[in-house]
């Protein structure tokens, strides 16, 4: 637990030192060369993982977190005789947890290797996936039109970012990393576009377990509550529980105007999570829509006193 903790507070410093020096090279590699279905020079694996070691996850966490989203550990456990430390981001682009696979060094505790559940996969399948692409079929054309629509994302230039991508190749674009990307462009465009996106990528993968996380959005745009709900609480279960999809759950049913589940959740929320501002004020605003002033005022009064202590 003293790694998780370490990452937690630092990433909460805006000091991403720690989680940018979190992977094992020599275990990424092995899961890389494990994921891959063909022989790899391990020249090539060894170079891709130096670039995801030294590419600076800590440093994109800090970024997408920005002034007010958090990182924050959800539990530590063990799967198949290995340890796991689980992760929250929520952030400017919503929410994502990141699975950590640890493994023991003489230096001390490293990762293995990382599950993403907006990816639905291990980085080192991405990698690998990545990797064959490169050996195969992959032009240097289509490779700096990928790093530049990465790059065009993360400057915020989504128009432009589409406009190189659908210059890629169709069967490039139908596959998974190609149309997370696409989704994460669309997100930023209009209401239609985006769920054109995501139903896209649900034909491609309907059986991909993070589909629950990207249809949150969906149902909800569609006003398919009740769908929305479903994912949620699947998502939920997957994550074996976190507090915060009561966030998820109250705001739904703020929008189906189910008061009293909208306040079941809200409440629980703020008990387990009473650090948590944005659940807070949701709270604050449900009970004096209820007309209970007195609880509403006792909330504000809470976070001022918080507030000053700090």
């Amino acid at each position: 637990m003293a790694l998780a903790h370490r990452v937690e507070h630092s990433v909460a410093k805006h000091d991403s030192t720690i989680l940018n020096r979190i992977f094992d090279e020599k275990a990424l590699s092995q899961r890389v060369s494990d994921a891959s279905s063909m022989f790899m020079n391990h020249n090539l694996i060894a170079g891709a993982v130096k670039g995801v070691a030294q590419g600076g996850l800590g440093s994109k966490v800090v970024r997408a977190i920005g002034d007010e989203g958090t990182y924050q550990l959800i539990k530590q456990y063990e799967k198949d005789g290995l340890q796991h430390i689980l992760f929250r981001l929520y952030g400017n682009e919503g929410v994502n947890y990141h699975d950590f696979e640890l493994v023991k060094r003489d230096e001390g505790i490293k990762a293995a290797d990382l599950y993403i559940y907006t990816t639905g996969e291990n980085i080192s399948k991405t990698l690998a996936d990545a990797l064959k692409r490169l050996n195969s079929n992959g032009t240097n054309k289509d490779l700096k039109k990928t790093d530049n629509i990465k790059q065009l994302i993360e400057q915020g230039e989504y128009e432009q970012a589409n406009t190189v991508y659908e210059t890629l190749p169709a069967e490039l674009k139908k596959e998974k990393a190609f149309q997370l990307m696409h989704i994460r462009i669309f997100s930023h465009f209009s209401t239609d576009r985006y769920i054109g996106a995501l139903r896209e990528y649900k034909s491609l993968f309907p059986h991909d377990p993070n589909m629950y996380l990207l249809m949150v959005d969906a149902y909800s745009l569609q006003k398919d509550y009740p769908k929305a709900l479903e994912s949620v609480n699947k998502l939920d279960s997957l994550i074996d529980k976190d507090p915060f999809q009561d966030y998820e759950r109250g705001l739904i049913y703020k929008m189906m105007k189910d008061t009293v589940n909208e306040l079941i959740c809200f409440e629980r929320l703020h008990k387990n999570m009473p650090e948590f501002k944005k659940g807070t004020y949701e709270l604050i605003n449900l009970y004096f829509s209820m007309a209970e002033p007195v609880k509403g005022a006792a909330l504000i009064k809470e976070m001022n006193d918080t507030a000053t202590a700090k």
